[in-house]
């Protein structure tokens, strides 16, 4: 179950890069998107730290 939860932070943080990036190329066109992109970085760092906390828990 735990390599689940993992594997589930990895898609979720691949989706918040993914917001991110988009956010971040077409702000220009859309000034919403700026917030896209502000929440993508923040769900993304989110993610990894969880990542990260649960592999160091597991040593």
């Amino acid at each position: 179950m735990n390599k689940k939860n993992i594997l589930l932070n990895i898609v979720g943080s691949l989706l918040c890069f993914t917001m991110f990036y988009v956010g971040m190329m077409y702000a220009e066109q859309a000034p919403l998107l700026i917030l896209v992109g502000i929440v993508g970085l923040s769900g993304f760092s989110y993610l990894v730290s969880r990542i990260v906390m649960k592999v160091a828990n597991q040593k």
